[in-house]
């Protein structure tokens, strides 16, 4: 009656599951939609309802990161635990890291929690929702970069980009060395004018991110979503992505999105046959090559050019101290190397969580699907690419669609995988034992009478 009574409860919470099952992926894409717009939502409302500051814009990110956990542990899918528990290991070292510097930096917490929170949600998803929720994200991207191209003044009335950043992030207006009358961002136009149809005349689009280095990574980010789904999707979704992804790059004039395209299509490809944790030398071998071409000479210091950037992030790199790789610098130092990724990274996180997150970019997916192999490569080609230039790789609007996918890979990926522990490793199931005839039995039929 007991084992009865186990097994109805065990139906019970299967239906129960299946039934919640939709409402969990409604409010899964509901807080993907909210991820991509809310930035561009408080502009719309800072120009026209009421002024806005940093606070607003801390708390409705965190509202969005809370949904996005809140919606992952209640589907507790495929793959759950090892996010859980990455999410236990991140707050715990940043309590730890705060207790050191005495002071509490939200920032630095929802850096770390930003990937365990949109990795869990992405289980609640599968391949085809996120490809769905990609192509409109992308064509509503789209319609406005091409608006804002076209009437720059229009889109600056609507949502004052300059006076939302000034109010918001502490941006003083006089670092707006473009765009600031027009009520633009500060770097929609080069010093240098465009890299891309410098003739045109026209400004960097930044569309719903607000801002052009953004725009850019989220054409990387449709980029790794087509080489790693490529064969599971149709060509007319293909040719919509492909052709609106090098429309937005040409709008942004992105410079970075150009590079890691190329890096991403000629490492792709060769990743699919390169060992499981081939991965893992991109970083290291990116920064012993600037090392080198720094000491060579061959990186020019300054200027607003690709290589100037580079040589100004290995420089950042090469003046960390002990303080910073133990993360004990104050947030007013760690803000000052935002411009360099890894230094923002191991300055906030601490050289050990530097090192963990680009260990569980490469090594979260044990699972050996041909699709996790195109995920892992591409995106850790794009994290290595971004790190001495930005820190916009830990950026709400990237990381909730790249991690997004990432969970439900390995989610699906899990379905042809028996049990697993806390950590998502498979369990081992013991052979139930034979049972011994009973004495004076019958014997088994497999022996036969003798």
């Amino acid at each position: 009656m007991a084992a009865e009574a186990g097994q109805e409860a065990g139906h019970a919470e299967v239906a129960d599951a299946r039934a919640s099952a939709p409402r969990l992926r409604r409010a899964a894409l509901a807080t993907l939609w909210l991820a991509l717009l809310f930035n561009i939502v408080l502009a719309w409302v800072n120009a026209h309802v009421a002024a806005i500051n940093g606070g607003v814009v801390t708390g409705v990110q965190g509202l969005v990161m809370g949904l996005a956990l809140a919606t992952g542990l209640l589907r507790r899918r495929g793959g759950w635990r090892r996010w859980t528990v990455l999410l236990i290991a991140a707050c715990l070292v940043w309590l730890l890291l705060s207790v050191l510097r005495q002071s509490v930096e939200l920032k630095f917490l929802g850096d770390a929690v930003l990937i365990p929170a949109f990795a869990l949600l992405g289980t609640c998803l599968g391949r085809r929702e996120l490809v769905r929720w990609l192509v409109a994200a992308q064509l509503l991207i789209s319609a406005v970069a091409l608006w804002e191209l076209a009437a720059p003044q229009s889109f600056a009335a609507t949502f004052n980009v300059t006076a939302y950043y000034v109010n918001t992030r502490g941006i003083e207006a006089e670092t707006f060395w473009s765009g600031e009358g027009e009520g633009l961002f500060l770097n929609v136009e080069r010093p240098n004018g465009r890299n891309l149809f410098a003739s045109s005349g026209l400004n960097r689009a930044t569309s719903v991110f607000l801002e052009p280095v953004s725009l850019g990574n989220w054409t990387i980010v449709v980029l790794i979503v087509l080489v790693t789904l490529w064969g599971r999707i149709g060509w007319s979704t293909r040719a919509t992505l492909v052709l609106s992804d090098l429309f937005l790059v040409v709008a942004c004039d992105g410079r970075f999105a150009l590079v890691c395209a190329f890096g991403i299509l000629l490492g792709v490809p060769f990743g699919r046959w390169a060992p499981r944790l081939w991965p893992l030398v991109y970083l290291p071998v990116l920064v012993a090559t600037l090392f080198a071409l720094r000491g060579a000479e061959l990186l020019p210091r300054g200027g607003d050019t690709f290589a100037g950037r580079l040589r100004k992030g290995i420089d950042y790199l090469g003046r960390l101290e002990v303080a910073d790789v133990f993360g004990g610098q104050s947030s007013t130092n760690i803000y000052a190397n935002a411009d360099a990724g890894w230094a923002y990274l191991i300055q906030s996180q601490s050289l050990f969580g530097f090192l963990a997150f680009w260990l569980l970019v490469v090594l979260m997916a044990r699972e050996r699907t041909a699709e996790l192999r195109a995920f892992v490569n591409a995106t850790a080609i794009y994290v290595a690419l971004c790190m001495p230039i930005s820190y916009s790789f830990v950026s709400i609007k990237t990381v909730a669609p790249i991690f997004a996918l990432y969970g439900c890979l390995i989610a699906v990926a899990r379905r042809s995988v028996g049990p697993s522990g806390l950590t998502g490793l498979p369990i081992r199931m013991r052979e139930p034992r034979q049972q011994r005839p009973a004495m004076g039995a019958a014997p088994h039929p497999a022996f036969g009478n003798g």
